[in-house]
């Protein structure tokens, strides 16, 4: 974009040279056309005068010295232009031909300013929008790339592990730029999230899909039946499950324009998924965090990367399009969850 302004102000200038050059060649020869035009008018009366000497006698020495003779009247007498006054009149005319070129070639330079200039600003503005939308699509860059992994994330009726703990770490970079609420949330997950991925690096084959994972866990003996190990693999992706649970509630509620205020929706995503788990420490510091929640437009403007200002109608749309899709990849992939550790009897529902 900066190569573009520098284009147009490089058109002025070349655009006010010129015309200053044609003012400054204007200016120093208006006083030789003055000059000309003097002595041409100078020439034209003493012209005029030197013809009209023979109606003067007292002037050249009496009437009857320069008479005209009675044989050759007056009026049939062939006059002689001046040599001199002749060259003055091709002078002026000379003259008149180039100011008018001059008038001429002035009058179309100036009027091909606004042309000029109209032509350059709507590349400009081009440029401008390609350069927004270019910059609009690197700030979706982040939910994009949450999209497109998770919509991987389910194989036939199986989660697959690799794909969902890669899914779940590109979301926590999305998370990170919700604002301060969001990072409270992003730091709880990203804790239970390390627990996950220690298990399966150990596990990559045996723990393929989330399922064998969580079986092959518990074979081993680490639970106390449904109690789980605060630090096993099957905790961490418990909380993981419920923390997204909360966020699917709370990005529904941004795709409405007239839903509730994003505050007034985390409040009631986290009683419904969150609250029965928390103790009485939690109860009272997570809804405080909650509080920080942004309105809905500068919510929906971190997610695109962009300032609320900088966030039209047109770009809006694109997004909430986005969390919407995001928002039903994720129902089957959290019921399929469930429904895992409902199997393996793995639900704990003790409070933290």
């Amino acid at each position: 974009m900066k190569s573009e302004v520098n284009q147009i102000v490089n058109l002025f200038r070349t655009e006010i040279h010129f015309a200053s050059s044609m003012l400054s060649f204007m200016r120093r020869n208006v006083l030789v056309v003055g000059f000309f035009t003097i002595i041409l008018f100078a020439s034209k009366g003493f012209a005029e005068a030197h013809l009209s000497l023979s109606s003067m006698p007292f002037l050249r020495g009496g009437y009857t010295a320069f008479a005209p003779s009675a044989t050759t009247p007056l009026k049939n007498k062939r006059i002689r232009p001046s040599p001199v006054l002749f060259g003055l009149v091709n002078l002026q005319r000379t003259i008149n031909i180039i100011g008018n070129k001059i008038q001429s070639e002035t009058t179309k330079k100036w009027n091909d300013i606004p042309k000029n200039v109209g032509r350059e600003w709507g590349k400009l503005t081009s440029s401008i929008g390609k350069l927004l939308s270019k910059e609009q699509r690197q700030g979706t860059r982040k939910l994009d790339d949450v999209l497109k992994t998770f919509k991987s994330v389910l194989s036939g009726d199986d989660v697959d592990t690799a794909q969902l703990l890669k899914a779940c770490r590109a979301h926590l970079i999305l998370m990170k730029t919700g604002g301060s609420a969001m990072r409270v949330v992003a730091k709880d997950m990203e804790g239970n999230l390390n627990k996950a991925e220690a298990l399966f690096k150990k596990l990559p084959r045996e723990g393929k899909s989330l399922a064998s994972l969580l079986e092959n866990e518990r074979e081993s003996g680490i639970h106390d039946g449904n109690m789980l190990k605060n630090a096993s693999a099957a905790m961490g992706l418990l909380w993981i499950r419920r923390s997204l649970a909360f966020q699917l509630d709370l990005y529904s509620s941004l795709i409405p324009i007239n839903g509730q205020h994003p505050k007034d929706a985390a409040m009631d995503a986290y009683y419904k998924t969150l609250s029965p788990y928390h103790g009485w420490l939690l109860q009272k510091a997570f809804p405080l965090s909650l509080s920080q929640m942004p309105d809905r437009q500068a919510f929906i403007a971190k997610f695109g990367g962009t300032e609320v200002d900088d966030l039209d109608e047109a770009y809006e749309k694109e997004i909430v399009k986005k969390l919407k899709t995001l928002v039903a990849t994720w129902e089957p992939i959290i019921n399929t969850w469930s429904e895992e550790f409902q199997r393996l009897d793995l639900e704990d529902t003790r409070r933290a």
